[in-house]
This record gives structure tokens, sequence and C-alpha cells, in this order.
């Protein structure tokens, strides 16, 4: 069956609608061109990059709540380092 061979985690509302608008205005306001026409990128690291470190607060604690989730489905005895966080729009 599909579901046994590739795991799949749904979060429902997983996101406020507020947390959901707040991220589109950061993405909006500080994306840059990705690594293909048409893709859009925003990183923590170009936000520290262009002074607008200010605008990685709302990224920590969904970055957080969101590797709890994928530490508890997985069923991980250790904990998660993340190594990227950012918003990609195609």
């Amino acid at each position: 069956m599909a579901d046994a061979e590739h795991p799949r985690l749904i979060l429902h509302n997983f996101l406020s609608h507020e947390e959901c608008k707040e991220l589109e205005f950061i993405h909006k306001s500080c994306c840059t061109v990705g690594y293909r026409p048409y893709v859009f990128s925003t990183t923590l690291s170009h936000l520290v990059a262009t002074n607008s470190a200010h605008l990685i607060l709302p990224f920590v604690p969904i970055r957080e709540r969101l590797k709890e989730k994928i530490e508890e489905f997985f069923g991980c005895e250790y904990e998660l380092v993340i190594e990227f966080t950012g918003l990609i729009r195609y």
C-alpha cells in the first residue's frame, strides 16, 4: 500500500490564519529569486544578511512545533537538528 511505503503526516490547522498571513507578508516583502526562474525563496540567512533579522522571530515557534510533530510521528529517540528553514514558492 502506498501509505505504508511513503509515510505522510498531514497536519490540519497546524498554522493559524494569523501565522499564515504573517509568513505570507514576510515572504512577499523579502523573497529573492531562487535557483530557477519563477522560484522565490525566503531563508533565515537571507533575512539576517538583508538586515531584517527581526523577521526571523515568527519562524522560531513554528519551526519548533513542526520539529516536535516530526519527532513524535517518526518516534525519534533523539532530538532532530534543523538544517534549513525557509519559504519556497514556485
